[in-house]
């Protein structure tokens, strides 16, 4: 995750939202009986949201290209290979 490099992230909440957050922390800390840090917190719900993200995107990628090959390799015809063309015209 961390190569080395870091960059800074910063952005302003609600106060009921950072109160909520405040909250939770301290739970987790009771109930793990280790203290969970903001950085932590958000840093993890984070990489959960972008894996979610990368997977869904990569499982509608699998589909588009699964689409893609049934579809030419179902037969269906162009208007190059369409046998019909080369028919002369029916008489009525």
């Amino acid at each position: 995750m961390m190569n080395g490099k870091t960059r800074t992230l910063a952005f302003q909440i609600d106060e009921d939202l950072f109160n909520r957050i405040k909250a939770h922390l301290e739970r987790e800390t009771q109930r793990t009986g280790r203290k969970l840090t903001q950085r932590e917190f958000v840093l993890n719900l984070i990489e959960e949201a972008l894996i979610e993200a990368e997977e869904a995107a990569a499982e509608e990628a699998e589909r588009v290209n699964a689409s893609m090959a049934s579809t030419s390799s179902t037969g269906t015809t162009t208007e190059e290979d369409d046998p019909e063309e080369d028919l002369p015209p029916e008489k009525p």
